[in-house]
């Protein structure tokens, strides 16, 4: 077996700064953006915190707190508006950014403040609302008023399923026998096609802490993964589902796919009793993606354990990922090539989205490497629907299609 290690360094773009307020500090602002937040050398500076909740001692706790101590907290978008908002003048109102770290129940009505207030730049988080309804209100107020929004859904933004998008397709190129090699540039197959069977997992243990449905807390993640590598169209492939309250799972039948696409989504992950052992104080994550190839075989040909986890500082990652290919050589000879780890990929869409900013607002909007508030509508409508279907399945032993849905 043969073993490497990749670390994805991001690189600091040097741009004028944006001033950026946090709108909700739970889990996700005080654990994983505000350490992201914290790092200097980035064309961000937060300014402002704005939670209900929120004191001076717990915020100076926070790895953001230790970093930023000078950040005002408000407790209230009238706070935050008529101490702070008010008092900038256009040059500065006009490089103001708000990322809204708050449940997608909340969404809506904050970021209407916000827009009304006169900002201009937005990050959103997945699946940004709970209904169709109020997505396609949002996309096209938004677009109205020519207000850049991003969706912070970070497969997008990483590199990770690139990767895996060319080992597949390599893999299915790769000619049977040493006779048959032919130069890459020969090749003639462009998509992914002749798979079995495609199985993805996306768990969290204690994930009914975040008060959120499954299939807006971890399904959103999958989607966005299957999606980037090419493996579901959004507007090609339709949803079958069935669940129960703290499990939804997926099937998407891709015609180039024999099998299928097999997707699971927990909030109440049981984790195997070694991998807690391990890792005892953790709420551990299930990040799993297997990919199989022919029928009759025992292991995926490609395998890719996702969760990567970072210390409380959000510096050191503790846990790196792993992706696992298994192959036969150009001489029919098979090998397992393990390859570990680490991306940062929360901070590569910070870099990223803070770069786009610095646009017009046609030029966002046009520009693939964001995933833009307009670019996320297929995979958030899809999002939407599956939490339709879920919601009128959730209780009863039975499988709903999309069909059924839309007739409901």
């Amino acid at each position: 077996m043969t073993q490497k290690v990749m670390t994805i360094e991001p690189v600091p773009f040097s741009s004028p700064t944006f001033q950026t307020t946090i709108v909700g500090y739970g889990r996700y602002g005080n654990n994983y953006i505000g350490p992201k937040y914290a790092k200097s050398g980035y064309s961000w500076e937060v300014v402002a915190i704005v939670d209900p909740i929120i004191n001076p001692f717990t915020f100076k706790q926070s790895v953001l707190g230790k970093h930023k101590p000078q950040t005002y907290l408000f407790k209230s978008f009238n706070e935050w508006h008529n101490i702070y908002f008010k008092s900038l003048d256009e040059k500065q109102k006009a490089r103001q950014v708000i990322e809204i770290a708050l449940k997608p129940e909340l969404v809506y009505e904050q970021l209407m403040l916000y827009v009304q207030a006169g900002v201009k730049h937005f990050i959103l988080p997945k699946p940004v609302v709970t209904n169709q309804k109020e997505l396609m209100k949002i996309t096209a107020i938004l677009s109205k008023h020519k207000v850049k929004a991003a969706v912070a859904s970070q497969w997008y933004y990483s590199d990770i399923p690139k990767f895996i998008k060319r080992e597949i397709k390599r893999m299915i190129e790769r000619p049977k026998s040493k006779k048959a090699v032919l130069p890459w540039h020969k090749t003639t197959q462009t998509n992914l096609s002749n798979i079995y069977f495609v199985e993805v997992k996306f768990s969290k243990e204690n994930g009914l802490a975040y008060a959120t449905k499954p299939p807006l807390l971890e399904l959103p993640h999958a989607l966005q993964l299957l999606n980037s590598i090419g493996l579901i169209d959004f507007h090609k492939h339709l949803p079958e589902v069935s669940g129960t309250d703290t499990v939804v799972n997926v099937i998407y039948r891709p015609e180039n796919i024999t099998q299928g696409i097999h997707i699971q989504a927990s909030i109440d992950m049981e984790p195997h009793p070694l991998v807690k052992s391990q890792f005892p104080l953790w709420d551990i994550q299930e990040r799993c993606l297997k990919i199989y190839l022919q029928k009759n075989s025992v292991e995926p040909n490609l395998k890719a354990d996702l969760w990567i986890k970072f210390d409380r500082s959000g510096e050191v990652a503790v846990r790196p990922g792993e992706l696992v290919i298994l192959d036969n050589d150009e001489y029919g000879n098979q090998q397992k090539l393990t390859l570990n780890f680490v991306d940062d990929q929360l901070l590569h869409m910070n870099i990223k989205i803070y770069e786009a900013f610095q646009q017009g607002f046609v030029e966002f909007q046009n520009d693939n490497r964001i995933l833009s508030l307009d670019r996320y509508g297929s995979i958030g409508q899809q999002i939407m629907l599956i939490q339709q279907i879920w919601e009128l399945i959730k209780d009863n032993d039975r499988v709903i299609d999309h069909k059924v849905a839309s007739l409901s």
